[in-house]
């Protein structure tokens, strides 16, 4: 009964933390060009945006971004959050940070800046709306 108590805690521990960095992930500023990241249930969906309009001669609005939106599951271990398409293509790698009790997703070259200096870009993406 104890390892059964014990397996139920810290599974229940897992999916709280998990469930803690759910959400939609939008920059933190306000931005003409960028990435939208919505976490919620194990799965993601990734979109990219931006305001500048291409058209083609046919006077036809081209897609900016004709691999977007990415869909498929995450998992986050060791603060890094891994994404695998539904196709099984596995995309780069986002960094979980953590400041003032607001979760931000950062590149790994964001990252990488913020683990050497402490300072979050002025763009990072923040979680702006958690699941209840």
């Amino acid at each position: 009964m104890t390892i059964f108590r014990t397996i139920l805690i810290a599974l229940t521990l897992l999916l709280t933390a998990c469930a803690n960095h759910e959400g939609l992930y939008e920059p933190g500023c306000i931005a003409y060009e960028g990435d939208r990241i919505e976490l919620k249930g194990g799965r993601f969906e990734w979109h990219r945006f931006t305001d500048e309009r291409i058209v083609d001669k046919d006077g036809t609005v081209v897609n900016s971004f004709p691999d977007f939106p990415r869909r498929g599951t995450y998992r986050i271990a060791s603060g890094r959050l891994e994404l695998v398409t539904d196709k099984d293509l596995r995309l780069e790698d986002w960094f979980v940070a953590e400041r003032d009790n607001q979760h931000y997703l950062l590149t790994s070259g964001q990252h990488e800046t913020f683990l050497q200096s402490g300072k979050l870009p002025d763009c990072a993406l923040r979680l702006t709306a958690a699941d209840s």
